[in-house]
Formats: C-alpha cells, structure tokens, sequence
C-alpha cells in the first residue's frame, strides 16, 4: 500500500512537471486576402508556464506563433553573412484591447494586425501572448494594464516560444522587436520597463531592436484625473471597469467596487467583462442603456463613477491610486539607450487621451533618449481607424530593420551593459512634473508628480 502511495505521489509529480512545460496544442493553416488576393500563413498554438498577477501562484498560459508560408515550410533560407536561417527574427505582438476570448490571438480568425505583418512585413516568426485572463486562463479576470504581471508573461511566452522553435527545428537571425496598438501600446513599453530595470534574460528577451507603441494608455494616473473633472464624458465607457477591475483583481487591492463603480455597474459591468463573451461596443451598449449616454456623444463620467471618492484626501481608494500610478510608465524608470522607440498617436483619439504619448515622449527625452532613437508620429482619425495606419508605418519600419540587417548595415542592439538605475532627472532630493519640469518644492496642487524616481499622488 505504501509503495502504490509512493508511485502514485510520484506519477502525480511527473504529470505536474509536465503540465508546466512549453506544449504545442494545435497548428492551424489560415489564410488573409488583401487586395482580393489570398494569402497563407500558419499559426501555431502552445501553453507555457508563467506566474499569476501575484508574481508568485505557478499558472499555465496560452500563446500563438505566427509564421510566414515560407518559413513555416523551410522554403526559402535568408543569409546573414555566412550564415542561414529560416527567419531574420522574432517579433513579440502584443494584441490591443479585447473582451472576448474568441479574440485571443490562439483562438481568434480575424488577426487584424499578426496577419498584415506576417504576410507583407519582415520575414520574421511572431510571437502573440494570449494574456492573463484568455485563452487557458479565461476563468480569471484579465490583468488589464497590470504593466509588470503582462510583461512577466510576454517574456515568458518569449521563452517558451525559443524553446519551441529549436525543438521544431526553425532558425532565425538576432533582430527582436515588439510592437502593439492601444492596450497593446502599453503593453510593449510594459515589457520594455521590465527588461530594462531587471535586466536582459538571455533564453527569453536578450535585447530589444524596436519597440513601436501605438496610442497607448502609457499613464493612466493622469487618464483617470482626466476622467473625474467635472463634466468628463466618455466614448469608451466600457475601458472604466476594464481598468478598474484590472487593478483591483491584478494587484489583489482591498478595495471595493462599489466605492469606484455606480451601481448597477459595480456588479453588472464586472459580470458583463466576466463572461467573456461580449464585445467592447456590446458592453459599451449595455452601459448607454444602463446609465445613459450614446456613441456620439458618450457617457457622463459622474453616471460611471464615484467621482466623489477619487477626489477625497480621505479616499478609501488609495492603493487603487498606488496601483495606477506603479501601472503608468511615463516616469520613474531608465528606458534603455540602444533600443530604437517609435511612438504613434492620434491628436483626434477619443479613447486614449494624446497625452499620453506627450508624458511618454518628454518622460524618455528628459531620460536621455536622444532623437535617432526616439521617433514620434503623429496623425487624426479615431481610435479605431489611426489603427491602420499604425500598422502600415510599423509594417514599413520593421521591413527597413530587417533590410539593414540582411545587408550588415545594422546590428541588434544588447542589454548586458544597461544600468538599471532611476531616469536621470527623477532626483531622490526633488520634486517634477510629468514632464520633467523641475520644481522648487513639494507642490501643494493635486495631481500626480514625480519624487525618488516614482509617482506620487497630491491629493
């Protein structure tokens, strides 16, 4: 009997062993027809180990890798000096906000950005982290713009996608970039702050060429200041309980729903994005009907939340305001000096304020990001429409890296040698402004400032 105990202990530590190893789960042909003509491409789903928002609880997550025909199928071999390869190398996708798990890159048909890119960009395998809350974990609330506990999972997609590749036997050159749209926006330069404050891992993200954001919630401290001035209205009304929940549920907050959300909201709006079977605009929809507003001219902030709480010096949502500003990337970390940034942003977007990009951009200029490695693009158009062309200039971008790379003009970049220190101007004995703005002493003004390389609420 003790013996069968024994082998049934140990059969039981085999099978958890290998449940957290990196497995493939399907390989699907899919197919994306631009200009009426259709093209092919591959998708290969895989789970890999990873950890929860908590950083600590083992989880088992959900990825796809994305490949060209002719990579898939060993057709043609790229050279780099002497040497050949399957692909130039790997991009990590970061995908934009969703709310059902039929649009997780493993599950979804419509791959509005992976497709154009594998397709018409560099010859490169890409890398689509479902995320925390979809695909095999869509029993759990997502960890919307958790900035560590996404890009914790990325890297180890990352991992988990190497290991996978040198099992299948694909080779590929040095180039990594990473780009995303929107939540995926945020999610890039997530990973950026990560590798670059805890250093390069060399079986999983050892540089970073390019990073290409576009119209990210970098700050979403100062989006929710701008939310709960008198007479906010929202056109994206869905995104409150999106980041409300994502922080509470992502970071483990003693808060209350009901001290941020209006109700019904603060039960109905969490059950819509739990079900996660229900599109933005549909959760949108509800929420008009609910409280009232319409898409034209949205909904009263006032009518979405608590506006009264946020305001107060006695809130009882401070830690969500701890988690909002440790979640906002526009200050209070060093962006590494060799990696080539390209942030993207519609001055007309009705979602993401267009500050954003401006606290980004003056955060990583006043960090020392010099100009060669630091473009910034600028357009008009919605939030869903600036998508396109966020696409194409990234598409355009990768196409000239992956170029220079072929012709030994351009050498990835690496990390070794990166300090992991504060942003230079974010002094332990002053007090900034977003911007950088050095001032004389300890404001007294509410709002978000920066003080020992972090944020810090005034209330």
């Amino acid at each position: 009997m003790r013996r069968l105990l024994i082998l049934s202990l140990l059969l039981l530590t085999w099978v958890n062993i290998r449940a957290q190893e990196p497995a493939i789960t399907d390989t699907t042909v899919m197919s994306y027809t631009p200009l009426l003509l259709p093209m092919d491409y591959y998708r290969v789903n895989y789970t890999y180990p990873s950890v929860a928002p908590d950083g600590s609880t083992p989880v088992t997550l959900s990825a796809a890798l994305i490949f060209p025909r002719d990579v898939f199928e060993h057709n043609k071999s790229l050279s780099v000096g002497s040497r050949k390869y399957d692909a130039s190398g790997l991009i990590l996708c970061n995908h934009f906000t969703i709310t059902r798990d039929i649009e997780a890159p493993t599950r979804t048909t419509s791959m509005s950005i992976e497709a154009p890119l594998v397709l018409l960009g560099p010859r490169c395998i890409i890398v689509s982290p479902d995320g925390y809350g979809f695909g095999s974990t869509v029993d759990k609330p997502q960890a919307y713009l958790m900035a560590d506990a996404i890009a914790r999972n990325n890297i180890d997609a990352v991992r988990a996608a190497r290991s996978l590749l040198a099992q299948m036997g694909y080779t590929y050159g040095d180039l990594f970039a990473q780009l995303g749209y929107s939540q995926g926006g945020h999610s890039s330069m997530a990973v950026q702050r990560y590798v670059d404050t805890h250093g390069a891992e060399p079986d999983a993200i050892s540089h970073i060429d390019y990073t290409l954001c576009g119209d990210g919630p970098y700050d979403i401290g100062a989006m929710l200041d701008s939310l709960v001035q008198p007479g906010s209205r929202s056109m994206f009304p869905c995104a409150i309980p999106l980041i409300i929940q994502g922080q509470i549920e992502g970071a483990g907050l003693p808060v209350s729903y009901s001290d941020c959300l209006r109700a019904p909201l603060d039960t109905k709006a969490i059950e819509w994005l739990n079900a996660k079977v229900y599109s933005a605009s549909v959760i949108n929809k509800y929420i008009y009907e609910t409280v009232g507003g319409d898409k034209d001219s949205g909904v009263p902030v006032s009518d979405i939340l608590v506006t009264d709480n946020f305001g107060s010096p006695h809130s009882p949502l401070q830690p969500l305001y701890e988690a909002l500003v440790d979640n906002s990337l526009a200050a209070g970390w060093r962006p590494n000096g060799t990696t080539r940034f390209y942030l993207y942003h519609s001055r007309d977007d009705e979602v993401v304020p267009y500050f954003c990009m401006d606290h980004l951009r003056n955060f990583m200029l006043g960090a020392g990001i010099n100009s060669r490695h630091l473009q910034t693009y600028t357009s008009s158009g919605t939030h869903t429409a600036a998508a396109a062309l966020f696409v194409l200039l990234a598409m355009n971008e990768l196409r000239q890296m992956e170029n220079n790379y072929l012709a030994g003009t351009y050498v990835p970049t690496s990390l070794n040698d990166v300090p992991c220190t504060p942003a230079p101007f974010a002094s332990p004995s002053g007090w900034y402004t977003l911007q950088g703005r050095r001032l004389p002493a300890k404001p007294h003004t509410p709002g978000i400032y920066i003080h020992a390389g972090k944020k810090v609420r005034i209330n």
